[in-house]
C-alpha cells in the first residue's frame, strides 16, 4: 500500500523531532531510522537496514544488502582537489594534463547511511514503489 501525502508530511514532522521511532518495510528489509550524533554540534538522521549498519558495507563488497543505493544518500568527492588541479593545469596545459593524468577531473561515487535534513531524506524515500510504513511515532 503506497504511502499517501499526508502521511509524508507526518513523516516528515516526525523526523525532524528529537525522539523519534520510524520504520519501514522495503522488500526483504526493515529499515529503521534514528537521530545520532555526527559531532559535538550536530545531529544527523541515520538509515539502518536491519538494525546495523556494518563496515563492510561502504567499501563495496559482495556481503553489502541490494537495498542500500536506494536507502543511503548517494554522495560524490573529486578524486584530486581544486587546487591540485589548477597546479597541474598551470604546469602542463590542459592538453598535456589529458595525456598525464587521465582522471584529473574524475570523481568517486559512494553512499552514506546518513541524511542532513528530513525533508531530504523523505524526498529520497518517496520514490521507493514498495515501501510500507511499520512504525511511525
Amino acid at each position: 500500500m503506497p504511502i499517501s501525502k499526508e502521511k509524508w508530511t507526518e513523516i516528515e514532522q516526525t523526523l525532524k523531532g528529537f525522539c523519534f521511532t520510524v520504520q519501514f518495510q522495503y522488500g526483504e528489509y526493515k529499515i529503521s531510522i534514528e537521530r545520532v550524533r555526527a559531532s559535538e554540534n550536530q545531529m544527523v538522521l541515520c538509515v539502518y537496514i536491519d538494525g546495523e549498519i556494518k563496515g563492510g558495507w561502504f567499501t563495496g563488497d559482495n556481503e553489502r544488502p541490494a537495498c542500500i543505493p536506494d536507502v543511503w544518500r548517494k554522495r560524490t568527492k573529486a578524486v584530486y582537489s581544486a587546487k591540485f588541479i589548477k597546479q597541474v593545469e598551470k604546469i602542463y596545459g590542459k592538453r598535456k594534463c589529458k595525456v598525464e593524468y587521465p582522471d584529473l577531473h574524475s570523481k568517486q561515487i559512494y553512499h552514506d547511511c546518513t541524511f542532513n535534513t528530513a525533508k531530504s531524506l523523505v524526498s529520497q524515500f518517496k520514490k521507493l514503489a514498495d515501501l510500507e510504513l511499520l512504525e511511525a511515532s
